[in-house]
């Protein structure tokens, strides 16, 4: 016993320490102190969707469970050998996607200005770039950037240049999604303006079914449909009665634990709907996602119960897990130098000649260990990150601009560029708004006031936090 316990000390010291945090959190005391310290930082303005958070955490934890085994194998072979699906944690990474797709999408449609755009593109980038940040000075610390065009990959690495396929890879693996959900946050907005919030859901549907019958082994290109999933489901959520959304909550399960259980069948694929993925991303997976994601909203009691503290304290950290995996693992096997020589047959053959662990040291004294460092990484970096960003934003409010618009930003463009008529309902809400309005600049005039301040929307972009990611 003593040589698994000290096999790697820093996985069991590591995973000590969160045992003890879990303790802390059974003691009622102590859980007043420390529970809000994993709250979201920056309240939703929207109406919080319990049980979400849990989904995210789930779907990091079983993609960084995964990467443990793949990245040391065959030294946790045993474990797989009683979990079998470690072999398809990847799919994690699209649940994460469809997650995204669902959570930035109400936020999105709940943007009423330039200025809530503003702030939208600022709780992003401030959400998603300090962890970043984070997993890039690691890379530099531990030499990822040492080859010979080092300088060019940390270049492109610091300015998320892989976003924009940038062609000469990135030292992060696991980042290879957050860049695809990067671009999905930069072009959500210009959608939604481009098309309408009414003719999302039937152009979200069109576009699914388009990217399966034109689909392809690229997993880059197979994440997109998740994104949509996410939105179609967010659009038809509100629709549904409690009764409705159970039956779809079961039969969601029901997929999702097909095609978890026999990953290898696919049957869509094998009736031509679709390829074969490597890394498991099937219709299969998809349904399971848009039926779990467009019941939960609707069943409050199922969402309470995932909402539980400890699993809503890992959705909370989920990115944090994410973007750190790697290097938990390199610091307890430090022989993988360079993180890009993960699961190569190099690697495999040097794994052959350590000593497996039994079946249990992964799950439950290696793995913790990562959640401990997600914790320190959110208090320390991603939680004052975000909160940085919600200065800046309340910073810009301070500073008003002119305006006088209501109404969600791409309803209000859609009638400024198209000169449509009104309706006479619309008509009347924006014009009596205008008069408002002229009777503000007047009264500021009879005032003897240089400077003209219109009534301004108090509201503030709706948003769930998600991520990543990564933000799987």
């Amino acid at each position: 016993m003593w040589s698994v316990l000290s096999a790697h000390p820093i996985a069991t010291l590591s995973s000590a320490a969160l045992y003890l945090f879990l303790l802390a959190l059974a003691i009622p005391e102590t859980r007043r102190i420390v529970a809000p310290w994993f709250s979201h930082p920056i309240p939703p303005h929207q109406q919080y969707l319990r049980g979400f958070d849990t989904l995210r955490g789930l779907a990091a934890a079983f993609v960084a469970l995964g990467h443990c085994w793949w990245m040391t194998y065959p030294v946790f072979a045993s474990t797989q050998l009683v979990v079998p699906v470690l072999a398809y944690a990847s799919k994690g990474v699209p649940i994460f996607a469809a997650l995204s797709g669902f959570l930035i999408y109400r936020s999105v449609v709940s943007i009423s200005s330039l200025a809530r755009l503003r702030e939208y593109a600022i709780r992003r980038m401030f959400r998603i770039y300090p962890i970043y940040l984070l997993g890039v000075l690691l890379c530099l610390l531990t030499g990822q950037y040492l080859e010979p065009q080092g300088f060019r990959l940390l270049t492109s690495d610091l300015f998320m240049f892989s976003a924009i396929s940038w062609p000469d890879g990135f030292a992060n693996p696991p980042t290879w999604s957050l860049y695809i959900e990067v671009i999905f946050y930069a072009l959500l907005p210009m959608v939604v303006v481009l098309v309408g919030q009414k003719r999302m859901l039937a152009g979200s549907i069109i576009a699914l079914v388009a990217m399966i019958m034109a689909d392809s082994q690229s997993r880059i290109f197979s994440l997109w449909k998740y994104f949509l999933v996410g939105i179609i489901a967010s659009e038809l959520a509100p629709r549904l009665k409690a009764r409705e959304a159970l039956i779809l909550l079961l039969f969601g399960l029901a997929v999702l634990v097909f095609d978890l259980g026999w990953p290898d069948i696919d049957p869509a694929a094998k009736l031509g709907l679709g390829v074969i993925h490597p890394e498991g991303q099937t219709i299969e997976l998809a349904l399971a996602c848009g039926f779990i994601l467009v019941a939960l909203p609707t069943l409050p009691k199922v969402g309470a119960a995932l909402n539980v503290l400890p699993l809503r304290i890992l959705g909370i950290i989920s990115y944090s897990v994410y973007i750190t995996q790697f290097f938990y693992i390199r610091a307890n096997f430090p022989e993988v130098e360079l993180l890009k020589q993960a699961g190569t047959q190099q690697m495999y053959q040097h794994f052959l000649t350590v000593s497996p662990l039994p079946a249990w040291y992964m799950p439950f004294l290696f793995f913790p260990g990562l959640l401990f460092w997600g914790a320190v990484s959110f208090l320390l970096i991603e939680s004052p990150g975000m909160r940085f960003g919600k200065w800046l934003i309340d910073r810009g409010r301070a500073f008003p601009e002119v305006t006088t618009v209501d109404a969600p930003f791409h309803v209000e463009l859609e009638m400024a560029t198209t000169h449509a008529p009104l309706s006479s309902e619309v008509e009347a809400v924006y014009g009596s708004k205008r008069r408002l309005a002229a009777g503000d600049v007047v009264r500021q005039q009879a005032r003897g006031g240089n400077d003209v301040v219109s009534e301004t929307n108090p509201g503030v972009v709706p948003e769930n936090n998600p991520g990543a990611v990564r933000g799987g």
